[in-house]
């Protein structure tokens, strides 16, 4: 199931590299404007001003990657997708991407703020707990709120009921969604060595959306099997079998297709 997640991935990227690039460009200058205006700011040492402007670039990031989240959920669904879909998807996602962004820097102020207080002013073994206790809090957060955009792609949920499910997600599949995390990270450390263009916030949002799509196989199975009650039971998923029409779909895209995929259209 590992191996099928990551060559769907990479296949829905190079499928879609037109949308992903163009998308990624955008979000990578509105970051780096809106996050240089903010840097700026607190250069000034105006932090009042600093901390707005933080805001409001949150927002704007949100809004711009939840539009590709609606296009990662018709990848991963096996639809095409159009450059001029990105764009009629900026309207639908102000609400929820304002919501998400004022909670992701309303998260990182305060959490810098108590950084600041109990490693740097407290100076004290309390302070070093609470300090990283508070650490551990946003690596958990971190690793739920993965799952929050592809919830919100594939299943339509509302903010609320999206932030439970992200919760919930990530504890019933702890070791799965640290496995995802970590592709998420090697794909950000790839993103910086290609300038912020590949693969991006786009590529990363494509595989997280496969992998959610791919992870809920398992609950319908489940569905279908009230008897799986243990937890040793719940984990005996026929993996293989849920995803044979995926990968069938998918096909075997040997490495001529990528080059020179004209050719094998033409087979």
């Amino acid at each position: 199931m590992y191996g099928f997640l990551l060559k769907k991935s990479f296949c829905d990227g190079w499928d879609n590299l037109l949308s992903l690039v163009v998308t990624n460009v955008i979000i990578l200058f509105a970051t780096m404007g809106l996050l240089t205006l903010a840097a700026y700011a607190a250069k000034l040492s105006n932090n009042i001003v600093f901390a707005l402007l933080f805001v409001v670039a949150c927002i704007i990031i949100s809004i711009l990657v939840f539009a590709y989240g609606e296009l990662a959920a018709d990848i991963a669904n096996f639809n095409g997708v159009s450059l001029v879909e990105y764009f009629k998807q900026i309207p639908k996602v102000l609400k929820d991407g304002t919501l998400f962004g004022l909670f992701i820097s309303a998260a990182a102020i305060v959490s810098l703020l108590a950084f600041d207080y109990y490693f740097l002013q407290m100076q004290s073994l309390v302070g070093v707990f609470l300090g990283g206790l508070i650490l551990w809090c946003d690596i958990f957060l971190i690793l739920a709120l993965q799952w929050f955009l592809p919830i919100r792609s594939l299943m339509h949920n509302g903010f609320r009921k999206c932030l439970k499910k992200s919760f919930i997600v990530f504890f019933d599949n702890t070791g799965f969604s640290l496995l995802v995390a970590l592709y998420s990270l090697v794909c950000l450390i790839l993103t910086v060595l290609t300038v912020g263009f590949v693969p991006g916030a786009s590529g990363i949002l494509i595989n997280t959306t496969n992998a959610l799509r791919i992870r809920l196989y398992k609950y319908d199975y489940l569905e279908e099997h009230p008897e799986l009650q243990g937890k040793r039971d719940r984990k005996k998923i026929p993996w293989e079998e849920l995803i044979y029409e995926d990968r069938e779909t998918l096909g075997p895209r040997k490495l001529k297709s990528f080059l020179f995929p004209w050719k094998e259209e033409n087979k």
